[in-house]
């Protein structure tokens, strides 16, 4: 007679025959990810989420890497593993992924902007990580499908000045471009940007331009030279003759000019001979790297123009 208890007995998977397939994972098998690049998870809005697993379950199965120990890790759905344990629930939906590649964390990044889930500080320590690890912004910006200067607004969150912190954090400022121009006039103008800070208008990309136009016109002030007070008569201006004026624009003219700057604190030379993609750009070499990228020019600061020799 055949042994019909075998039948009974729960089918042991392993590692390899669980790839693709939907698994029903118990919550206490699963782990998040501790690099994962979310670090901030509205209450409220896991709250809702909760609420609606509670009612519906999971609609959409997390993904998982294979067990190590008997234990999964999160690439994907961690917003959903969290309101499913406030759920109530013990199980949750899971399919096993064991492609490095393609569920790398910046597939995590791109899963979570897609889903617009992602705040751009959890985008900014992201960013600040990758290049922790030697990449460059122009690379981060192509594996996340977007410009250079997307990488370079979000790289204005990371330690950002106490006021413009204070204003991001109490939700007067969002988004990586407008807090990267609150940023930029802060830099300029602390006083500017705490008066707007303190004030009770929407803190805009369009109010904050508004704020920073009296600020460059001050600073162009400030800049501007002023004649020399004199106390004792003007002298007669000597006869210059014409081959000296020639000789003094001989020695001011420069062959071959190299164009130096400092660019988020780095030394680097503008690549003059490279034409941008469009107005307000510039090609720039990093002295230290010798990685060269397009950034926007107003965030260079010009240190000197000097002769280029070999």
């Amino acid at each position: 007679m055949f042994d019909l208890s075998q039948f009974e007995k729960v089918p042991v998977f392993s590692p390899d025959n669980q790839i693709g397939i939907v698994l029903s994972l118990s919550l206490a098998e699963v782990i998040e990810d501790p690099t994962q690049p979310r670090t901030e998870f509205d209450s409220e809005e896991l709250a809702k989420l909760a609420a609606d697993i509670g009612h519906r379950g999971v609609q959409s199965p997390i993904a998982v890497r294979p067990p190590i120990d008997g234990v999964y890790q999160i690439i994907h759905g961690a917003r959903r593993f969290r309101a499913s344990g406030l759920a109530g629930l013990h199980t949750i939906p899971a399919i096993v992924q064991s492609d490095e590649v393609a569920f790398d964390d910046y597939s995590q990044v791109l899963e979570n902007t897609q889903r617009d889930s992602l705040t751009p500080l959890d985008i900014a320590r992201f960013i600040q990580k990758r290049k922790v690890l030697g990449e460059s912004n122009s690379q981060i910006a192509r594996n996340l499908s977007e410009k250079p200067e997307w990488v370079t607004y979000h790289l204005a969150l990371i330690d950002m000045p106490n006021d413009v912190q204070q204003a991001y954090d109490a939700g007067k400022v969002s988004g990586a471009k407008a807090t990267y121009e609150l940023r930029k006039l802060h830099s300029k103008d602390p006083e500017a940007a705490r008066q707007l800070i303190e004030s009770d208008e929407d803190i805009t990309q369009v109010r904050i331009r508004e704020v920073s136009v009296p600020v460059k016109m001050k600073v162009a002030g400030d800049k501007a030279v002023k004649p020399p007070q004199r106390s004792e008569p003007i002298p007669e201006p000597s006869i210059v003759k014409a081959e000296e004026v020639i000789k003094a624009a001989e020695t001011k003219s420069l062959v071959s000019p190299r164009v130096i700057g400092i660019f988020q604190g780095h030394p680097v030379q503008v690549l003059v001979s490279l034409k941008p993609k469009e107005s307000g750009y510039a090609w720039i070499i990093n002295q230290e790297t010798t990685e060269q990228m397009e950034v926007l020019a107003d965030q260079i600061t010009l240190s000197r123009i000097e002769e280029n020799r070999p």
